[in-house]
């Protein structure tokens, strides 16, 4: 068994924020092209008019990225703490080209 002490904060933030902004381009891409149709066939009173689904395919992976890259930070921070506590998580490793035994 191999543990986990320490997860490097900024290594961690950079993982979650990119992959939560990899989310946001897959959410806001639907969202942004839904609300284009929506505004193209009535005024709904949205802000900026019928700039807000590109405004939103563009933020949203923005605002998502930031966000995991806060939590992603935060995150491995109380993990640092914890594991001083109570000694890490314990992870099995095995060679790449190992298979398991039956």
């Amino acid at each position: 068994m191999q543990v986990i002490k320490k997860i490097g904060v900024g290594s961690a933030a950079r993982v979650y924020g990119l992959t939560l902004a990899g989310f946001g381009v897959i959410i806001a891409i639907p969202y942004g092209l839904f609300f284009g149709a929506t505004l193209g066939l009535s005024e709904s009173g949205l802000p900026f008019g019928s700039a807000f689904p590109i405004l939103m395919i563009i933020f949203v992976p923005v605002i998502y990225g930031l966000m995991g890259f806060i939590f992603g930070a935060l995150f491995a921070w109380v993990y640092n703490l914890v594991a001083k506590k109570t000694g890490g998580l314990e992870i099995e490793l095995s060679e790449p080209n190992s298979y398991p035994a039956d």
